[in-house]
């Protein structure tokens, strides 16, 4: 089968690691697929290395009636069968194009619960009437998905987990924080957020004032407008705001969070959690509260749940496997396990490549 899979890689190449990896695993299923979006280098260095056909191309606007006319184009001319879309932006403009192809296959991804069967903008995107399938990256999502479907379009919604692999950061050298003037026998707590009101970031800061424990604990946040001023008030008021190191975006997010010993998402809502899977398959155990998706990642020898807006429950939970070495220890490795056994990428194109048959002889 011809696929053409739709991504938007223009950020670190460990950031898209799950997508770029399900491209190499269905085309050495002997699927016949093509990548296009926008590519960071590492990304077009991976395409080469593994053989994957890529071209770049990628719409300027919301509606670029350019890319629709070279899209459409790319489409007819390549027998292209399915169009799989991982970008919602992207395929804004691509759906508009397949229209005049009405025997193209749509598959849309989506990571959330922000799709509403009320928002008009839906409808030019994963709603719009020309997707045959939306993949929800968790029990969570796919249920909620489902919920904006109506009638017989609920057979739209499936249900792909996004799966990771631990031989991914075999390499990655643990983050040395002794860098950061923090001592080798601290505690080092990690949280990833490109902060906004959803990810719930204050509740990690004012984690601080609840510890209990007689070792030293630091906190790392590192993310996009992590250095907000709306977060410097629960800095200054945490009692150990010397502690707290913000360290704004950065690109060696799995060695950060290699050389840490807890990960911590106080999230609102979350579709699955990227950062967590990262910080699973580096062994680290977690502290996350019941956001939904993200909850479908851990069990209780992985992790730890905690109720939302619950900054107490939060501390009380870090300090639990701060003040525990061996339970630490034992629930980051099981972490680690659970991606390989539960998890993993192998899952993820297996269900993938299932779905594009099932289209295929629908």
């Amino acid at each position: 089968m011809n696929v053409l899979f739709v991504i938007n890689a223009r950020f670190s190449f460990s950031s898209q690691i799950a997508q770029l990896a399900l491209t190499k695993g269905l085309k050495s299923k002997g699927v016949n697929i093509t990548v296009m979006g926008k590519f960071a280098p590492e990304v077009i260095d991976y395409f080469k290395k593994n053989n994957i056909s890529y071209i770049e191309m990628f719409p300027l606007k919301k509606i670029d009636y350019n890319f629709i006319n070279k899209f459409g184009t790319y489409v007819a001319n390549n027998n292209v069968e399915i169009v799989h879309f991982v970008s919602g932006n992207f395929s804004r403009s691509g759906l508009i194009a397949l229209k005049k192809l009405p025997n193209v296959k749509v598959v849309t991804y989506f990571g959330s619960i922000s799709l509403h069967w009320y928002d008009p903008s839906s409808y030019l995107t994963y709603l719009h009437p020309r997707v045959n399938k939306i993949i929800g990256n968790s029990d969570y999502v796919y249920e909620h998905v489902k919920k904006q479907l109506f009638f017989t379009n609920k057979k739209k919604a499936a249900r792909i987990f996004k799966g990771y692999n631990p031989d991914w950061f075999s390499n990655v050298v643990p983050f040395d924080y002794s860098k950061l003037g923090i001592s080798k026998n601290s505690i080092v707590v990690c949280s990833v957020s490109n902060h906004r009101k959803i990810k719930g970031t204050r509740y990690f800061l004012e984690a601080t004032n609840y510890l209990d424990t007689q070792k030293e604990v630091h906190f790392i946040l590192i993310g996009s407008n992590t250095e907000d001023d709306s977060l410097k008030k629960y800095i200054n008021s945490s009692k150990i705001s010397k502690n707290i190191h913000v360290l704004g975006k950065r690109d060696d997010v799995p060695s950060l969070l290699a050389g840490a010993d807890i990960y911590v998402q106080t999230s609102l809502s979350e579709g699955f959690g990227r950062a967590i899977s990262e910080a699973m398959s580096v062994g680290k155990p977690i502290v996350m509260t019941n956001a939904g998706g993200c909850t479908e990642l851990i069990d209780k020898n992985s992790g730890i749940i905690v109720p939302l807006k619950n900054a107490k429950k939060v501390g009380e939970a870090i300090s639990k496997l701060t003040n525990d070495d061996s339970l630490r220890i034992k629930m980051g490795h099981n972490a680690k396990e659970r991606i390989s056994t539960v998890y993993h990428i192998d899952k993820t194109t297996e269900d993938t490549y299932k779905l594009y048959n099932d289209l295929m002889n629908e």
